[in-house]
């Protein structure tokens, strides 16, 4: 019985001793937090050496001619290309649908102009064939007039055969009506001639005015083509085939035309970037170019950007490269 009491005795007294020491500690003000370590400033003339990404100064942007889909881009950025050069087409169905149809134009019109021309054929030498039927037909009427007057001033003196008289007027007549028929046909022949000529003059002025308007209508379909105005470095297209695209949008595709001037774009921390300065001296160093760096010179601090502008002696050197930038902290 004793030992259950001192069990009893010693059990409660750890208990108060907990409780009193929780008391404490709550009572106790809480612990100051400890300041981190700061990074030691840099003195003045200091080195800093910042990786950033190349980009060309000189840049040409080709905007969309027209309205319509991305139909295809055989280049991509990092291609050189040529002036001249087809950098992708959009296609625009309204223009599509002008051409074509300003060719079956021309071909109607072309079609106008081969039918007059092979009536003006059939019809010379219809007149052809006429004029030398006339020709025999006069022939024979003037041989027949003859043998009419000279047998008219027989019968008039009575010194030929009734009959004979007769044969010759019969004879002169038929003549004169075939000359005059041949020759009204000659004639019918000859003015529709000349109205098939003025027919072929009206028909091939059409046919110029449709080859002009399809000129025109393919001038405007071939506008849709992007071509490179000069020769240089695709930096960007911005779209992809099928994307819709709206006429004058102005970065279609970019071209860097002087990969001699480039710059490298910096993005120090805060504490760096107040202490660069526009205009002072840098290296700028590229892996694919050993050396000692590349001299150079800050062009601009602002925006949390530091651009350092310099000149490249090789073509190895392209805008999309990273490089360092190592510089001095005023």
């Amino acid at each position: 019985m004793r030992g259950k009491w001192l069990l009893f005795a010693g059990g409660t007294l750890i208990v108060a001793a907990g409780a009193g020491a929780l008391t404490y500690y709550l009572r106790q003000p809480p612990p100051k937090p400890t300041k981190a370590a700061t990074a030691p400033v840099l003195p003045t003339g200091s080195e800093v050496h910042i990786t950033g990404s190349i980009r060309a100064v000189n840049l040409v942007l080709v905007p969309a001619p027209v309205d319509g889909v991305a139909e295809e881009f055989p280049v991509k950025p990092g291609d050189e290309v040529f002036e001249g050069q087809i950098l992708g087409r959009i296609s625009n169905e309204t223009l599509k649908e002008t051409s074509r149809e300003a060719e079956l134009e021309v071909e109607r019109a072309q079609a106008r102009v081969n039918d007059a021309e092979s009536l003006l054929i059939a019809t010379r030498l219809e007149d052809s064939r006429a004029a030398a039927d006339a020709s025999r037909a006069r022939i024979e009427f003037q041989r027949a007039e003859r043998t009419y007057q000279r047998q008219q001033l027989l019968n008039a003196e009575g010194a030929t055969p009734r009959n004979t008289y007769q044969k010759s007027l019969q004879d002169y007549e038929v003549a004169k009506k075939e000359s005059d028929t041949l020759q009204t046909l000659s004639n019918t022949l000859q003015d529709r001639i000349q109205g098939v000529i003025k027919d072929i003059d009206l028909a091939k002025k059409a046919l110029a005015e449709k080859v002009q308007n399809l000129e025109s209508a393919r001038s405007s379909l071939s506008s849709a083509d992007l071509l490179a105005p000069a020769d240089g470095l695709v930096i960007s297209i911005g779209k992809s085939a099928g994307e819709e695209v709206r006429k004058g949008m102005p970065d279609l595709i970019t071209i860097a035309t002087d990969l001699s001037q480039l710059e490298l774009v910096l993005e120090p921390e805060p504490p760096i970037l107040k202490r660069l300065r526009a205009g002072q001296q840098a290296l700028v160093q590229v892996a694919e170019l050993p050396g000692n760096g590349l001299p150079s010179k800050v062009k601009s601090v602002d925006g949390g950007k530091v651009i350092v502008e310099f000149s490249s002696p090789s073509t190895l050197i392209r805008p999309g490269m990273t490089a360092v930038g190592t510089l001095k902290l005023n």
